[in-house]
């Protein structure tokens, strides 16, 4: 912990000190306070991105009452968030889970940990990027899928790709510019939610609250059986919050990052739940037609944009109103969610490459000496979310997050998994900043309960005993079948050449299979009995347990 007198230079100099002891070369520029820490963590989960897309669906599964899954998948997340605050203590190395479950458990663990996540935070890094357009059509009102200035492509994936070019040059540029625009954008995301909710609850609330009780609106679904409905809702949820430990990974960028990464971690997490669950409780009461908005939301629309521009019609300028400046906020927080999650994944790649455990790793583990950043990690990111967006079309890797989200939470609970086989041994043996002390194996046994839930939640759910709702909820909203939404190029009409000759496979477990599968040859033929130069962990003493 820092002094009243310490200068930053004196924080950094102990900071790197730490980093030595954990044999790790300080290299990239540590230049990030809290604030920058935490904004990082919050971009990731971002709630306003997830809302307008996810919980738009969520209404349409579930109707109002799907509002209890928010609070829920908080709760249930924080468990897994106050183990990874106590490891970013310890570790606030970039690489976050990776690192945590390698040293922690053994390398073979952590590797498929870490390799798992990086795919997971690829595929998410295409997706949110592919949202970009989607908010901005709705705002300019261009067709998306009209011809681009790039023959091949369609508006959607052209400007999506534009956003991906842009947040590749941003980090690899430098943190302190990724910092200052992800500052900026987390400060209008916070306050434009926080505004527009306080405005439906004053000027537009049409609804009492008993609304949020009310499961008839979607009492036709899974033979009248609400509870698997609300899994399915709950899936929306687990749709956005996740990615806090993004707070751990820019740890060796932070400034007394053993101290300030847990805080982030938990300041993001939280702060996410109460912004969501206000912005949540105001736009379901400001519907003046539930029906009508859940009625969108099975069409995939965007029910939680309707209400807003319906109830916010104050001009501003020209034919510009309150409502449309809720959709650039939304604009602002898509973009700099992209911004944070190709960070954080740079980070990952970067990380697993410097412990040459990639292929090509000494690339990967490369530092500009110019901006002292992973500039080859980070055009490596870009160039691999960019690829589904070009070839499957922006649809497709939308779709394909789904199954990325499983993956993350799969990857989560595989490191919670290592950590409670330290825990058994004895660790922590010394003390960091943030500790769970006593709590720390029932706060574990906690988060791998919920994570191994929530994963069965996400898939393996179209057993018959679900009746209509295995058939048509699960497979439709939340794991897909491969067969219905995989594309390769387009037809002469211009749509999208979906791959319907493909075997009817949920895409969670085929994408989790694939990766698996690449991951264990790759691992076995040139992994294998690898042994990366990690000296003795003096400060904390973890490394009698790696």
């Amino acid at each position: 912990m820092s002094g009243p007198m310490e200068s930053h230079a004196e924080v950094a100099a102990r900071d790197d000190a730490h980093l030595r002891s954990l044999g790790i070369k300080p290299e990239l520029r540590r230049t990030l306070g809290f604030l920058s820490n935490f904004a990082v963590a919050f971009s990731y989960i971002s709630v306003s991105t997830g809302t307008f897309t996810n919980q738009a669906a969520a209404f349409g599964v579930g109707g109002p009452a799907i509002f209890w899954a928010w609070p829920l998948v908080i709760l249930g997340q924080t468990f897994v968030a106050l183990n990874f605050a106590e490891l970013s203590s310890h570790f606030p190395v970039a690489g976050s889970i990776y690192q945590w479950s390698k040293r922690l458990s053994n390398r073979t663990l952590g590797w498929f940990t870490g390799w798992i996540y990086f795919w997971a935070g690829v595929v998410t890094v295409t997706a949110v990027a592919a949202t970009v357009p989607l908010v901005l059509s709705t705002i300019m009102g261009f067709d998306l899928a009209s011809p681009s200035p790039i023959p091949a492509l369609d508006m959607w994936q052209f400007v999506g790709l534009v956003a991906l070019v842009t947040t590749t040059l941003i980090n690899s540029i430098g943190v302190r510019l990724l910092a200052m625009i992800n500052n900026l954008g987390v400060g209008a995301e916070i306050v434009g939610m926080l505004f527009f909710a306080l405005i439906l609850l004053f000027f537009a609330n049409h609804q009492s609250p008993a609304i949020l009780f009310d499961t008839s609106y979607t009492s036709g679904l899974a033979n009248g059986n609400y509870f698997p409905v609300f899994l399915v809702g709950a899936f929306m949820a687990l749709f956005v919050v996740y990615g806090f430990d993004t707070a751990g990974t820019f740890g060796e960028e932070t400034l007394d990052a053993s101290r300030q990464a847990p805080r982030g971690v938990l300041s993001a997490i939280w702060l996410s739940g109460i912004v969501g669950a206000i912005f949540l409780l105001a736009v379901t009461l400001s519907f003046q037609d539930v029906g009508a908005a859940v009625a969108t939301g099975q069409a995939f629309g965007f029910p939680i944009a309707d209400t807003i521009k319906a109830n916010l019609t104050t001009v501003l300028f020209g034919t510009f109103t309150l409502g449309d400046l809720y959709l650039v906020m939304i604009l602002i927080a898509v973009y700099v969610c992209t911004l944070a999650i190709q960070g954080a994944t740079t980070r990952l790649m970067f990380s697993m490459g410097r412990d040459r455990r990639l292929p090509l790793g000494a690339w990967w583990g490369h530092v500009n000496p110019t901006f002292r950043t992973p500039a080859n990690a980070a055009v490596a990111v870009g160039i691999l979310g960019a690829i589904p967006l070009v070839f499957m079309g922006a649809t497709a890797s939308i779709y394909l997050a789904i199954a990325a989200t499983g993956m993350i939470y799969l990857s989560y609970f595989l490191c919670n998994l290592g950590v409670m086989m330290a825990r058994r041994r004895g660790w922590p043996h010394k003390g960091a900043w943030f500790k769970l002390g006593s709590w720390g194996t029932i706060i574990n046994v906690i988060a791998l309960l919920w994570g191994g839930a929530m994963i069965v939640n996400i898939g393996l759910w179209t057993d018959p005993m679900f009746g209509d709702f295995g058939n048509d909820l699960r497979n439709t909203w939340s794991n897909p079948f491969i067969n219905t939404f995989l594309s390769l190029g387009k037809n002469a009409d211009g749509t999208a050449n979906v791959l319907s000759g493909l075997p009817a496979l949920p895409v969670f477990e085929t994408l989790v299979g694939v990766v698996i599968v690449i991951g264990a040859v790759y691992y076995l033929v040139a992994q294998r009995g690898h042994q990366d130069a990690v000296a003795p962990d003096l400060a904390t003493g973890e490394a009698v347990i790696a």
